[in-house]
């Protein structure tokens, strides 16, 4: 990569880079966008099986369930605060 773009892209993302760090940046650029471009090819090439279709999304994150009885971490949580009230946290007005 020519060392006259490093030093632009350097000087809009206001990063201090010496001469010698451009030029090892600039040698490290071909290798990188010859990697991205070999990720590119591949994922070309993969289909998932969550995938229905572009235009019909799908939630493939798990269910949402409550694995903890409710309360069940009240007592720890109100043993370890400064000050407690019937049951509640208790903290300063603040209006």
């Amino acid at each position: 990569m020519d060392i006259e773009i490093i030093k632009d892209l350097a000087r809009l993302a206001r990063v201090y880079m010496t001469e010698e760090e451009m030029v090892e940046i600039g040698n490290s650029f071909g290798s990188i966008l010859d990697y991205v471009g070999q990720i590119k090819e591949v994922s070309g090439d993969i289909h998932h099986d969550y995938v229905q279709s572009p235009d019909e999304p799908i939630n493939i994150y798990r269910e949402d369930i409550v694995t903890v009885q409710s309360g069940f971490y009240n007592e720890k949580i109100l043993s370890q605060a400064p000050a407690t009230e019937n049951g509640y946290l208790k903290v300063k007005q603040i209006l």
